[in-house]
């Protein structure tokens, strides 16, 4: 079996066991539907994209912040460089579910994400995997995951010679408790508590296999990042901000405002 063979069941068996399909098995997608979906997803996707061999991964917990303050610094700052990168998060592929159809009438709307879990995280990575292969500029909008499938990325990362950035905020669980609890869709507890346990794992995990990449890190209390540097030194920062319990105040658009600014002239 080849390292790709081997590294591709890696991820499917890992995206399973975190996100099980939990659709009538019927609907549930099987190894060999993959391929052709990818093929048009990929096709979809590179209509306009461009290659400059530049991925930005915003990470961080669920309910953060991730697409609502740091996504618009982060489009702003490619528009202002001429990129047309491709936002690879999970939420892009739950319509590509060849059932997408009757899992939304069968489930309802509020249950679509959920019940296509399982699919979209198997997509989303099988899809970097072509995308990074292929050197088209990308904005990775997803939570850091384990260790494993952290370093299956960043293997891709440095064999394809691209330029890396880590950008995040610092939270507490009980702060983005209190701000996923106004979604109609959100994971389980017990979901939420793994995605904390891995994103201290995955933060180490860089720190000590590559110590010199760029990470910006916001808290949702400031407007100024409260760190940018290398990663091999932002573990105390992170872990300081993500122990504070404290409910922010309520300048959520002046705090996008100043990232933006802050993209756009620093990153």
């Amino acid at each position: 079996m080849s390292e790709g063979n081997r590294e591709l069941e890696q991820i499917i068996k890992y995206m399973k066991s975190h996100w099980p399909s939990e659709v009538k098995p019927e609907w549930q997608v099987g190894l060999a539907e993959y391929p052709a979906i990818l093929k048009k997803v990929v096709d979809d996707l590179t209509l306009a994209a461009t290659k400059n061999r530049h991925l930005i991964r915003i990470a961080g917990l669920s309910g953060s912040g991730k697409t609502t303050q740091i996504l618009p610094g982060v489009e702003a700052y490619c528009e202002k460089n001429n990129y047309s990168p491709i936002l690879m998060a999970a939420r892009r592929f739950v319509e590509y579910h060849p059932h997408y159809q009757e899992i939304k009438e069968y489930y309802g709307d509020e249950n679509v994400r959920k019940m296509t879990d399982e699919f979209a995280t198997i997509m989303l990575f099988l899809t970097l995997s072509e995308l990074i292969t292929g050197g088209y500029d990308i904005v990775l909008d997803v939570t850091l995951l384990d260790p494993e499938m952290e370093g299956i990325l960043l293997k891709m990362v440095k064999e394809n010679e691209y330029k890396f950035s880590l950008l995040m905020i610092a939270v507490s669980p009980t702060v983005t408790e209190q701000y996923l609890s106004g979604r109609a869709w959100r994971h389980s507890r017990e979901t939420e508590l793994e995605f904390i346990r891995a994103t201290s794992k995955a933060l180490e995990f860089y720190a000590e296999n590559s110590p010199e990449s760029r990470i910006i890190i916001w808290s949702v209390y400031d407007k100024p990042p409260v760190y940018d540097g290398p990663v091999k030194d932002c573990l105390k920062v992170f872990a300081d901000y993500s122990s504070r319990e404290e409910l922010p105040k309520k300048d959520d658009d002046e705090r996008r405002d100043a990232k933006i600014k802050y993209l756009t002239t620093a990153l």
